[in-house]
């Protein structure tokens, strides 16, 4: 697959609206190459990362408040069905319910007859899902084999379902599945009891049925060599705030561009302080600096600008409705920005 982004302008996922339909049309304003479909967590519980995915999940306990497991094998019912269907890869098995994904249906039909060079779609990461929710002991569900088994299987199958529904409507576009891995950016502290294996075992059994691009986001600091041994070909950082852990490991970068990775660049902040004061011109200035330090790490710029995208720091959730669009807004100004000054660079040349 050889597909050339050239800062090309994505968005993360939450949004801080509550309709649906309306977080979709701005996403198709401002992204119409590049649109994703919304998470809205302010409609319920059930839109919220730990919760959203979780749906049609053996034992799975849902509340308004909380989501825990039982412990396996219970109930025998739900399990028996689990084993039976995901033995088929029965796909509709695992959808995702307007219910828990609002967004997702709202832009899949927003998408008919729209011609996207990509459209994105993302997921709650295995770690990220496995450690923070637990069975009824108050045990991560990623330590216990069976749980993480299932769990493995059904996020795999899930981003698979989210691809097939996504390429149905659009065919001719790029399909990309972002994993959210907010907990990565714990490895090495002493509350994450996971080792560097393990990890990339769960990241490539989570990847493991998609057709298109894989992604991942991490909005924070995380030893990023891991991150490239996966398989995952789109890597997302914090740019704005995390740049100089990136910059660590810059000779694992090239390796991995030069392979075909892509590099997404969250270079415009989703902090309502920051947001406030950044314009295109700064971060336009702090994104060309930040390249310039990559490409004297011994990155080819050329590799560096045809390989990357432009995003968020991370969600907008919890900012107003007016900050989230201006930060959409900045995202799409600054990919135009950015690809002319680089046009301008090759032609020169």
């Amino acid at each position: 697959m050889n597909f050339n982004p050239f800062f090309l302008p994505i968005g993360i996922g939450t949004l801080p609206y509550q309709d649906s339909y309306q977080a979709s049309e701005i996403i198709l304003k401002y992204f119409p190459e590049s649109p994703y479909w919304p998470q809205l967590p302010s409609r319920g519980y059930r839109e919220e990362m730990l919760a959203q995915f979780t749906e049609g999940m053996p034992g799975v306990v849902v509340d308004a408040e909380r989501i825990y497991f039982h412990t396996p094998f219970n109930p025998a019912s739900e399990w028996e069905k689990f084993y039976e269907i995901s033995s088929d890869e029965n796909l509709d098995h695992f959808k995702i319910g307007e219910e828990y994904a609002s967004g997702f249906h709202a832009l899949l039909g927003l998408l008919k007859n729209k011609r996207p060079l990509l459209v994105k779609g993302q997921i709650t990461g295995p770690i990220t899902l496995g450690l923070g929710v637990s069975d009824e002991e108050k045990i991560p569900i990623l330590y216990d084999p069976n749980l993480k088994e299932m769990l493995l299987k059904t996020i795999a199958l899930k981003a698979r379902w989210q691809e097939r529904m996504l390429s149905q409507v659009v065919p001719a576009a790029e399909t990309l599945i972002f994993f959210d891995e907010p907990l990565l950016s714990s490895y090495g502290s002493i509350s994450m009891n996971l080792g560097k294996e393990e990890i990339i075992e769960c990241l490539r059994a989570a990847i493991s049925s998609l057709q298109g691009l894989s992604g991942i986001h991490i909005c924070g600091a995380t030893d990023w060599s891991i991150i490239m041994q996966t398989g995952i070909k789109v890597i997302h950082f914090d740019a704005y705030q995390f740049f100089s852990n990136m910059l660590v490991y810059a000779s694992e970068l090239k390796r991995f561009l030069s392979d075909g990775g892509l590099l997404g660049w969250g270079i415009v902040p989703s902090e309502d302080e920051f947001l406030r004061r950044e314009t295109n011109s700064s971060l336009t200035k702090s994104l060309e600096e930040k390249i310039g330090l990559l490409v004297k790490e011994g990155i080819p710029e050329e590799v560096l600008t045809k390989n990357s995208l432009i995003s968020q720091s991370c969600g907008l959730a919890s900012v107003s409705e007016n900050l989230a669009e201006k930060a959409l807004g900045l995202t799409r100004e600054l990919s135009l920005t950015i690809r002319k000054k680089f046009d301008s660079k090759t032609i020169n040349r």
